[in-house]
């Protein structure tokens, strides 16, 4: 059964010939293949993501040391992370536009090259308040998200965009976790040619900076924006009005006694009303995933002290470190701290990494239950990881020691990231039109959830840092409840259950005919 199941993926994500509908998307993958123009799209988008996600969060790997140097509080840094999600929530909501008149190809070289700049001068900055305004820059990087997840929408169809979706957004996700293993490495390899750590760190920001420029300029001219080639060229690519039909057909409910499409026949408020909630969904669960990153290694280092030793209280004044209790900020000391800036960021990374499979298991996870539910299928899996997520949130807040919170912190990451390929296996089907406007505000929603979570962080670092992973659970849990009032295709979750009683007459009535 095993090996059986396993042909059946490897067939669905590597395929020898790829199949077109008559828009030029592809229903199938070949996923060793870097052929253009689908595979090569689909490879441009993930790794351009990746490398974006990788330079923005660059800086939060060697926060120890420039707290050191700067001589920053607790507030400071929670404040810079606030600052590194907010400009992306602008960028977010206008790049689903822009993707729309341009590309996605364009559009994600031009985010990846501006963001870029910001991170390369972010070695300038002498304060707290430089660390936030230049992290507020950098978050430009976030808002390649929204090219990326269009770009794959473009290039395939229906059937596989979910997976696509969540393959591409979790292997580019990946770079959150990637750079808390680079950029220490980077950092401690400078060290090593003996160059003094507040400057090695410095020159390590300059590293993904060029990587990332040069990664924007490159996919101009070695990708395509659609099946194609130029944006301009492009035939209007929106979901086949015969196959979204037959989607709905497929599920043979009972309306009146009739099968009805569902396609056109969904009032406006219902959209609206689904839209809004897929964003508030989206900020508990990609939006988790960004506050993570922003506060993971530092909760670690935190949280867990050496028992027995004893933190010693700094106030900085004038930029001077004094121990008299003079006008100012308590500096971060991070002497007691069972880790250290290497192995804290080594356990924050595991957070970021399991992007390698587990948000394309929710995008699988929403395919699998679509074959058999169609749209109430995508809407249940899309409840069952969110909850998930919640409980694990919580159950992480408990954990008194270090193995027990990697353990639950890896088991809370797959369901983080799996609701996010699960969101976003239902945004393609909200309006088959306007997909890049919608993924732009969803995507948004993400971010507006990570600025909202941040700022709860704030308020919690210097009481009980445990206390904000609770709070988010428990919220994130009754969140996931709005999936029943999710309306998509004039479907909603209920049809389910309409649909298994309708199963259960058929074989009633089956059973009486014999």
């Amino acid at each position: 059964m095993a090996p059986h199941c396993c042909q059946r993926l490897m067939k669905k994500i590597h395929s020898k010939d790829i199949k077109l509908d008559e828009y030029g998307k592809a229903k199938e993958f070949c996923l060793l293949s870097i052929a253009r123009p689908h595979m090569r799209a689909f490879h441009s988008s993930w790794f351009c993501f990746f490398i974006a996600f990788t330079a923005w969060f660059g800086i939060q790997p060697l926060l120890p040391t420039i707290i050191k140097e700067l001589h920053l509080s607790r507030k400071d840094v929670a404040n810079s992370g606030i600052a590194s999600v907010a400009a992306t929530i602008i960028v977010r909501v206008s790049a689903g536009h822009l993707c729309d008149k341009f590309g996605p190809r364009r559009v994600m070289a031009t985010l990846l090259v501006i963001g870029s700049i910001p991170l390369a001068l972010s070695g300038l900055i002498t304060s707290g308040t430089g660390l936030i305004v230049v992290r507020l820059f950098i978050g430009f990087l976030g808002g390649t998200f929204v090219p990326c997840q269009f770009w794959t929408s473009i290039m395939f169809n229906y059937k596989i965009v979910g997976t696509a979706n969540a393959m591409v957004g979790g292997w580019g996700n990946l770079g959150g976790g990637f750079t808390f293993l680079l950029m220490p490495a980077v950092f401690q390899l400078i060290k090593t040619m003996g160059v003094h750590e507040f400057l090695a760190w410095k020159i390590a920001v300059v590293v993904p900076a060029v990587i990332c420029s040069a990664t924007g300029i490159s996919i101009l001219f070695t990708s395509d924006d659609c099946p194609q080639g130029e944006w301009i060229n492009r035939r209007h690519a929106h979901a086949k009005t015969e196959e979204l039909r037959a989607v709905v057909h497929e599920e043979n409910l009972p309306m009146k006694g009739h099968h009805k499409s569902h396609l056109n026949k969904q009032p406006k408020v219902w959209t609206y009303i689904t839209i809004s909630l897929l964003i508030i969904q989206y900020g508990m669960c990609f939006g988790v995933e960004i506050a993570g990153n922003t506060i993971l290694n530092l909760y670690f280092l935190y949280k867990f002290k050496i028992e027995g030793c004893n933190e010693t209280t700094v106030t900085i004044s004038n930029n001077n470190v004094t121990g008299v209790n003079l006008i100012g900020v308590e500096e971060v000391d991070l002497s007691c701290s069972v880790l250290n800036q290497s192995t804290a960021s080594l356990i924050a990374s595991l957070f970021g990494l399991m992007n390698l499979f587990a948000r394309a298991l929710g995008g699988t996870f929403s395919d699998v239950f679509f074959k058999h539910y169609k749209i109430p299928g995508r809407l249940l899996a899309h409840q069952l990881c969110l909850a998930g997520e919640g409980i694990m949130l919580v159950i992480f807040s408990q954990m008194k020691t270090i193995p027990s919170a990697i353990c639950v912190l890896i088991i809370t990451s797959l369901f983080v990231q799996a609701s996010e390929g699960t969101t976003y296996s239902i945004v393609p089907y909200v309006h088959a039109k306007r997909i890049g406007v919608i993924a732009g505000v969803v995507g948004a929603g993400g971010n507006t959830g990570a600025l909202i979570w941040n700022t709860i962080w704030v308020q919690l670092v210097d009481v009980e840092p445990s206390w904000w992973f609770w709070i988010i659970g428990v919220i994130v849990f009754s969140g996931s409840m709005f999936t029943m009032l999710l309306r998509v295709e004039g479907m909603t979750i209920w049809h389910i259950l309409r649909k298994q009683e309708k199963g259960e007459n058929e074989e009633n009535e089956t059973a009486l005919e014999r």
